[in-house]
């Protein structure tokens, strides 16, 4: 039974629980990837000729049946597999100990009250918006420079392929058409 049991068990729940979710969906995305990708991709990966691993295994018995293929049954040993894995990981004493201890300093940690996060939040967004802005105007004129000196009209580089299409000076409808 010492399979089952738990290192240092209660110590560093929360953060054990966590990491324990994390892993586990990390690990039932891989089953669930190697099921649907399983079926085809993986026998032309090994250059079967035939399907090897989308094959159906039990035929004439209607549609209850064809989806057991041999890939189902990798994916469901990979899932078993890794989920003694995942426990086996998890309770190793160096990464136990990692995550217990993780989750003591965190509680000592002193957060910042809420109204200071949010202004300092803001503060941040302010400035990442003009600075995106500032890099757009200088990336347009860049561009304009560049294109221009390589040949280009003006209407076909930055500022002016900009221009051209909010003013819609590029509109080439033909005066008697509709």
């Amino acid at each position: 039974m010492a399979m089952f049991e738990s290192y240092r068990k209660g110590a560093g729940r929360k953060l054990r629980t966590f990491s324990t979710f994390l892993l586990l969906t990390l690990l039932a995305w891989g089953s669930y990837a190697l099921l649907v990708y399983g079926n085809t991709r993986l026998d032309r990966l090994l250059g079967f000729e035939d399907p090897v691993f989308g094959k159906q295994l039990i035929s004439g018995a209607g549609t209850l049946t064809e989806w057991i293929t041999w890939s189902v049954f990798m994916a469901v040993a990979v899932f078993v597999a890794g989920l003694f894995g995942l426990r086996a990981f998890l309770n190793r004493p160096k990464f136990a100990d990692l995550l217990i201890e993780t989750e003591a300093e965190l509680k000592r940690v002193r957060w910042a009250p809420r109204k200071e996060t949010n202004r300092a939040t803001g503060v941040v967004l302010y400035f990442v918006f003009w600075f995106a802005s500032l890099m757009f105007v200088y990336d347009l004129t860049f561009s304009m420079g560049t294109e221009m000196l390589q040949g280009k009209a003006w209407n076909e580089a930055g500022w002016g392929r900009i221009v051209t299409m909010v003013l819609r000076l590029d509109d080439k409808t033909p005066e008697g058409g509709s």
